[in-house]
């Protein structure tokens, strides 16, 4: 399952003891162990922006939850489920294509068949 998360600011930044390179870390941590798939602030900074897979909802809470920043209540997150139906130009765009959970994608310049659940793992 693919979950997007929506984290902002709780306290003024002069309050935080958490510094960008601590998130960092971990957020190359996410990366590295496939748990996060893109990650980056808005143009404006006002939210960090992420994408995780998890096995389920509690899962991806769990994540969001260990982000240095939340984890020292400087900042809070919203959590949304995401049906993930296109990339990249490959997906079903037809109402008729459409099929929930399930979409086979083709690895640009391999043509190995792929679903949206193993983006990450290879």
């Amino acid at each position: 399952m693919w979950y997007l998360v929506l984290r902002r600011p709780v306290k003024p930044r002069e309050e935080w003891t958490v510094n960008l390179d601590q998130h960092l870390v971990w957020m190359k941590e996410q990366h590295e162990s496939g748990r996060v798939l893109f990650s980056g602030p808005t143009a404006d900074r006002k939210l960090g922006v992420y994408v995780v897979r998890a096995g389920s909802k509690e899962e991806a809470h769990k994540i969001a939850q260990s982000d240095p920043y939340t984890a020292a209540s400087f900042c809070a997150f919203d959590l949304l489920e995401w049906e993930i139906h296109q990339i990249m130009g490959v997906g079903p765009f037809t109402a008729a294509e459409l099929r929930p959970h399930h979409l086979s994608l083709l690895l640009c310049g391999t043509g190995a068949p792929i679903t949206v659940s193993q983006i990450g793992r290879r």
